[in-house]
């Protein structure tokens, strides 16, 4: 990349940045997201300072331990590659699941994609009366589990089992997370229990070497059932519970039971889908989001970014 178009990139990033903030200054904006990975030199933040909330988002580990180690607030995405709208609807509903956000909150969103270090891409949302993009106000409850982490954890698997597929064929899954009891309560075995008669460290769903097991156990009918903390209850559960009648047309018979459990119970679903590999997340018997297959980054991951910055510029 020569020096003239790497000054142009540059500049450009500054001038979408600096319309970015003058919008969340003029519409008081709650908070403003920033796709890390869509942008070669983060030096421009430097002089960057502002009243609202500055987030940042990033599917790179390097880049996440350097901003956090400048005190931003960073949220982290899975390690897969994420077209631009894709990118902001994962940042947004990780804020919303830790309650860094709030569904009434109007965001402000600065996205590219991670190939081109290029920001190309501003959405503006207010949170409550969004429907398109992330259903927010139509949730009756607040996106909350006990332990936002395993919803990051849980969410990130199921992007991945989509965009890996199992034996080069695409994996149709579906996962419950929250209200175990009642989940239980409105569910029936189809297969012995894998995980029956295991400790519970063993069944954490948190536990990295427990992410290939997890893997191989969702080829097989069913659901997994997953505490608030993270526990894996049970796999190969058939879900009882009927859905509303106005779901989009077209869903098959693991997404129905995944908005149905979530109608009759506080849990939230991920469901796959076999034939696409889209995920989709459902919350009080609606599609909360969805979000399309994607392809995994390389081994070598997004390009070392040149960090340079103060604590000037973290988020408040």
């Amino acid at each position: 990349m020569n020096k003239i178009f790497t000054e142009r990139i540059l500049n450009l990033n500054k001038d979408m940045i600096a319309s970015a903030i003058q919008i969340c200054e003029r519409n008081k904006a709650d908070a403003l997201f920033l796709y890390a990975d869509a942008i070669d030199n983060l030096e421009i933040f430097e002089e960057l300072s502002a009243e609202f909330k500055i987030f940042f988002t990033t599917s790179s580990s390097e880049i996440f331990n350097q901003l956090v180690e400048k005190k931003f607030r960073v949220f982290q995405l899975p390690k897969i590659s994420l077209n631009r709208v894709d990118a902001i609807k994962m940042g947004v509903v990780i804020a919303l699941s830790e309650s860094a956000i709030s569904n009434k909150d109007t965001i402000v969103c600065l996205s590219g994609l991670s190939a081109e270090e290029q920001l190309d891409t501003m959405m503006i949302f207010d949170l409550e009366k969004e429907e398109e993009m992330f259903e927010t106000s139509s949730s009756q409850s607040s996106l909350k589990t006990e332990d936002p982490k395993v919803f990051e954890t849980i969410l990130s698997l199921t992007l991945e089992l989509s965009a890996e597929g199992r034996e080069g064929k695409t994996c149709g899954s579906l996962f419950v997370l929250g209200d175990h009891e009642l989940v239980l309560q409105y569910s029936r075995q189809l297969i012995i229990n894998p995980f029956h008669g295991y400790p519970e460290e063993q069944r954490n769903i948190m536990d990295s070497g427990l992410r290939e097991t997890i893997k191989e156990f969702s080829a097989i009918d069913g659901a997994f059932v997953i505490r608030g903390d993270g526990i894996i209850e049970a796999a190969g559960r058939h879900l009882n519970a009927a859905p509303e009648e106005n779901l989009p047309p077209g869903l098959g018979s693991r997404h129905m039971a995944a908005a149905g459990i979530t109608l009759v119970s506080s849990a939230t679903s991920f469901a796959i889908s076999e034939s696409t590999g889209t995920v989709s997340v459902f919350r009080d018997g609606k599609i909360l989001m969805q979000i399309s297959k994607s392809q995994l980054q390389s081994n070598s991951g997004p390009k070392k970014k040149n960090i340079k910055v103060n604590q000037r510029t973290n988020g408040r």
